[in-house]
């Protein structure tokens, strides 16, 4: 999603108003199916909490991405920023996790698009396998980008304003019937620190932060309102969500949160036995797909113009179609190998990636710009050393913590 509204912003021109539009854009996407799953043992409350601080640690480290890039205001790539800042060792990581956490997102919205098309044909009387539906899947969303940006541009928008008024339908139809018993806290914070890392990757958007501050010709007043207005339509559009699903879905029995957690499950799956009726069970599922395809389109461009660099870096040059195939095919293998990857996969990519990438990658930045290289600024985030270092050692612990959920 963010990779079509930066080249289209490219193109315009931004005001604040859009610029926060691309990073809220960047931030909200399939994420959200797996956010009431992965928060299920924590509760509502405890949820809340670590959403609350979530989106003021990806705030902050979004701002100390924008002082970096106002050093060196004709770089406008991360990797560049990096390369400057960090030297080639960083420039590499950078890359090498940037790799990672596209190529994971994106096995992880084929699983979860695959397992929504079984489920829709199966509506129709069609009964398709599950590697035959990561193939149609791959080929629908991921076989766009062969018709070039400008289209998978205005593919996008609509899809978007569809899904957003159907979010608004289920938040309005949702809230009518909230079971307040089901919101009960529950003293569960080991539980709880454990979704910091797919919470992190809910609001992801720290790689588009360079372009973000070219486009809007690196004022730094404007950048600042662009990053909290845009952080803070997913932290409200979250916390909504939150409360419509732990509100409606009990925790307990067999097709409760909880065994949703333990089984890999989709949001949709509980959602479907507890709500029966025609429109909203509907709804539900076709939310999903559209939050999905939106994510999947945006990431697969990302991922083409991403493979095309690299190309391009060492003088060569495929066709378009072996460049598709070369950043596609990859991602579809693994997702028909890892049935149930989306919880897993965005897990991973946030306790790995974003705690590298949106943590402690901008924090060494700033720290090398600020008190070794002393670059000179007209906006510097407030907190100083203090501050560097909570946001470095908070990036560390969510980095640990992903290790020991793995182990």
């Amino acid at each position: 999603m963010s990779t079509t509204i930066v080249r289209d912003a490219e193109a315009s021109g931004l005001s604040v108003w859009k610029g926060a539009m691309l990073v809220s854009g960047t931030c909200i996407g399939g994420g959200m199916l797996a956010m009431p799953i992965q928060t299920a043992d924590a509760g509502f409350l405890m949820s809340l909490l670590i959403l609350a601080s979530s989106w003021v640690f990806m705030t902050f480290t979004g701002l100390l991405l924008v002082e970096a890039t106002l050093w060196i205001k004709s770089q406008t790539h991360f990797s560049s920023l990096a390369q400057i800042l960090l030297g080639t060792p960083g420039r590499i990581l950078s890359l090498a996790v940037y790799l990672f956490m596209n190529t994971t997102s994106l096995v992880a919205y084929t699983s979860g698009g695959a397992q929504l098309f079984g489920h829709f044909l199966s509506l129709v009387g069609l009964t398709v396998g599950y590697n035959t539906c990561c193939i149609l899947f791959t080929l629908l969303f991921g076989g766009l980008v062969s018709f070039g940006l400008l289209f998978i541009g205005k593919v996008n928008n609509w899809l978007v304003l569809l899904m957003g008024a159907i979010f608004c339908y289920l938040t309005f139809m949702g809230i009518s019937q909230l079971h307040p018993d089901y919101l009960a806290f529950r003293p569960a914070w080991v539980a709880g620190l454990f979704s910091y890392p797919l919470i992190f990757a809910a609001f992801s958007h720290q790689m588009i932060v360079p372009s973000l501050c070219s486009y809007l010709r690196y004022d730094a007043a404007k950048l600042r309102k662009a990053l909290l207005i845009g952080t803070s339509i997913p932290f409200a559009v979250y916390t909504l969500w939150l409360l419509v699903i732990h509100g409606l879905i009990p925790y307990e029995g067999a097709n409760g949160l909880h065994m949703a957690f333990i089984n890999n499950a989709l949001i949709v799956e509980p959602f479907r036995v507890h709500f029966t009726e025609g429109l909203l069970y509907v709804m539900i599922d076709l939310f999903a797909l559209l939050a999905l395809a939106t994510s999947y389109m945006g990431l697969s461009i990302a991922l083409f113009d991403f493979v095309r660099d690299i190309f391009q870096g060492v003088g060569r040059y495929p066709s378009r179609n072996a460049i598709i195939l070369i950043s596609i095919l990859p991602c579809l293998f693994l997702a028909m190998h890892f049935e149930k990857a989306l919880l897993g996969f965005l897990d991973v990519s946030g306790g790995f990636g974003d705690a590298l990438l949106s943590g402690i990658i901008p924090v060494a930045m700033v720290w090398i710009g600020r008190y070794r290289k002393r670059f000179e600024t007209e906006y510097q985030v407030a907190g100083g050393k203090t501050a560097l270092v909570l946001a470095g050692a908070f990036s560390v612990v969510i980095f640990v913590v992903q290790w020991i959920k793995l182990l």
